[in-house]
C-alpha cells in the first residue's frame, strides 16, 4: 500500500512534466509519453492488484487532463487493464524484474499494447477519434522506446524506495 500512496505524487509529477515541458518541445512525429512510461514501468515493478488500481488512478488523471484525448473513463479502463497485464508479466519475469533492459523492452511492448487498445476502443466509440490517435501512435512509440532506457534506472530506484528496500537511498541502489 505504501507504494500505491507513493505512486500518486510520482504520477502527478510525470503528468505535469509531460504537460509543461514535453508538450512544448517540437519532436518529429509525436511527443514521447513520459507519463505512460512512468505508469507502465511502475506497474511492471508492482503486484498485479495494486498495478491495476494504480493504472486506474493514472487513467483518471489522464481522463481529466486538458491536453488528453478521449472520453472520461476511457484512459482509466485502458490503463487499468494494461497495467494489470504488465504487472503479471513482471511477476513471470521476477528474476530480471529490476533490470533496465527488461524494463525497457516490457514497457515499450506495454506502451504499444496501450496505444493499440486505446486506438481500437476509440475507434469503437468514435471512428474519427481513433483514426487521429492512430496517426500519432508510431511517433509516441518511437520516442518512448528511446526515452525509457534513460528513465528506467530512476523508476527502479523510486519503486525500491517506495517498497522500503534496504539500500534504496544510496548511490549503489541502481545496481543492487
Amino acid at each position: 500500500m505504501r507504494k500505491t500512496l507513493f505512486f500518486l505524487p510520482i504520477a502527478i509529477i510525470a503528468l505535469a512534466l509531460q504537460n509543461a515541458v514535453i508538450s512544448r518541445i517540437s519532436f518529429p512525429f509525436a511527443d514521447p509519453s513520459i507519463f505512460l512510461i512512468v505508469v507502465l514501468a511502475w506497474a511492471f515493478l508492482e503486484d498485479p492488484e495494486f498495478a491495476a488500481l494504480q493504472g486506474f488512478i493514472a487513467g483518471l488523471l489522464l481522463d481529466f487532463n486538458p491536453l488528453s484525448v478521449g472520453f472520461i473513463g476511457h484512459w482509466a479502463f485502458v490503463l487499468a487493464a494494461v497495467c494489470y497485464g504488465t504487472s503479471e508479466m513482471g511477476v513471470q519475469l521476477r528474476s530480471s524484474r529490476q533490470s533496465p533492459v527488461t524494463l525497457t523492452v516490457t514497457v515499450t511492448g506495454a506502451l504499444l499494447l496501450t496505444l493499440i487498445l486505446f486506438a481500437v476502443t476509440s475507434w469503437v466509440i468514435s471512428a474519427e477519434q481513433g483514426l487521429s490517435f492512430s496517426r500519432t501512435a508510431p511517433g509516441v512509440l518511437f520516442w518512448s522506446a528511446l526515452v525509457t532506457p534513460l528513465l528506467s534506472p530512476l523508476i527502479i530506484r523510486l519503486a525500491r524506495f517506495a517498497q522500503g528496500a534496504p539500500g534504496a537511498r544510496g548511490i549503489g541502489a541502481l545496481n543492487g
